[in-house]
């Protein structure tokens, strides 16, 4: 039973890394997609994992700057911002989702290079952290 349990986990785990890292292509809107040098940088990484993993393409992860659907999330896909200096708000939710539950984090925008991860959390709950 135990090297049946570790077949399965090791599975798993090789189907979570075999999704490539690669750049969203769902837009909503590009007004913060336009790469431009006097604006902060930050890319949102949408982790690759098994929660979240059976839902079908049509339900991203929608980020959000500012109340603005910007981008539509697959798993272990990313996206660059250029966001004016200033206080913003990033959130992310599924397109599909039930619920009014999402997760938002405040960001100040300063000229340095910023990266944050989402994911789902196995209870359903939305987690946005900063990484850089």
């Amino acid at each position: 039973m135990k090297k049946l349990f570790l077949l399965i986990a090791v599975m798993m785990g090789i189907a979570c890394t075999a999704r490539p890292y690669t750049a969203a292509h769902e837009t909503y809107d590009s007004r913060y997609l336009v790469e431009n040098k006097s604006k902060t940088q930050v890319r949102i990484h949408r982790v690759n994992q098994i929660s979240g993993s059976g839902l079908p393409d049509d339900c991203p992860l929608v980020l959000k700057v500012d109340g603005i659907d910007v981008v539509g999330l697959q798993q272990n896909q990313f996206v660059d911002l250029y966001l004016p200096n200033g206080e913003h708000s990033l959130s992310v939710k599924f397109k599909c989702a039930l619920t009014e539950w999402k997760k938002s984090v405040t960001l100040v925008a300063d000229g340095a290079t910023q990266e944050y991860e989402t994911e789902i959390g196995v209870a359903g709950q939305y987690r946005m952290w900063r990484t850089k």
